[in-house]
């Protein structure tokens, strides 16, 4: 079997969540509680397909605990959890042999997409985009991690996963020039309303 392949146990959640990204979770349902509290005994990862109108999708989100927030008597805890990798699902069983919860096989997906594309870094830096915790809008190398804009731009679930299955660098550099234009607009406005508030 592929080094990329590997089984895992799956929680499939109307999230999507890139590499970086950090969500707390509330776990009640008692399937998702023995998942989570064999990850974080064993130290292991979780997937997470997107649902999306009710169906399972093709792709989703590698994800760890980060650190459990909050626990109750019943065992409901709410947890923080980073995605770490995405994949693509290739095969999904609803019930693991001897456990409650599900699982299947993935694929791990690349996440290296990058753009040299001077217009993508004077918009990030235009609208001071944050896409380095240590550089913020500082870009250094002379490419711009794709992944790195789009969690910047803290783009919803749904537009997340259509950047991420475009799979193509191009399309995915004018899908997040088209993002940041729509924001680039979208603060003009603000400020021209701002503007005549003030004249008023």
């Amino acid at each position: 079997m592929n080094s990329n392949t590997i089984k895992i146990g799956l929680f499939p959640l109307s999230t999507f969540l890139l590499p970086g990204e950090e969500i707390p979770l509330r776990i009640f349902e008692p399937r998702y509680k023995q998942l989570i509290e064999e990850c974080i005994a064993h130290e292991l990862p979780f997937g997470i397909p997107f649902i999306k109108e009710g169906d399972i999708q093709l792709y989703g989100t590698i994800a760890e605990v980060v650190k459990v927030s909050g626990k109750n008597p019943n065992g409901d805890m709410v947890i923080l959890i980073k995605g770490t990798g995405n994949f693509e699902l290739l095969d999904f069983m609803p019930v693991l042999p001897n456990k409650s919860y599900g699982g299947g096989y993935i694929k791990k997906l690349p996440n290296t997409y990058t753009s040299n594309n001077p217009s993508l870094a004077v918009l990030v830096k235009k609208l001071q985009l944050n896409i380095s915790p240590r550089l913020g809008t500082l870009i250094t190398a002379e490419a711009i991690n794709l992944f790195d804009v789009a969690k910047a731009l803290m783009l919803g679930s749904t537009d997340k996963y259509r950047f991420f299955t475009l799979f193509n660098g191009a399309l995915m550099e004018q899908f997040l020039l088209k993002q940041l234009q729509f924001v680039e607009k979208i603060r003009e406005q603000e400020s021209a309303l701002q503007n005549n508030f003030q004249l008023n």
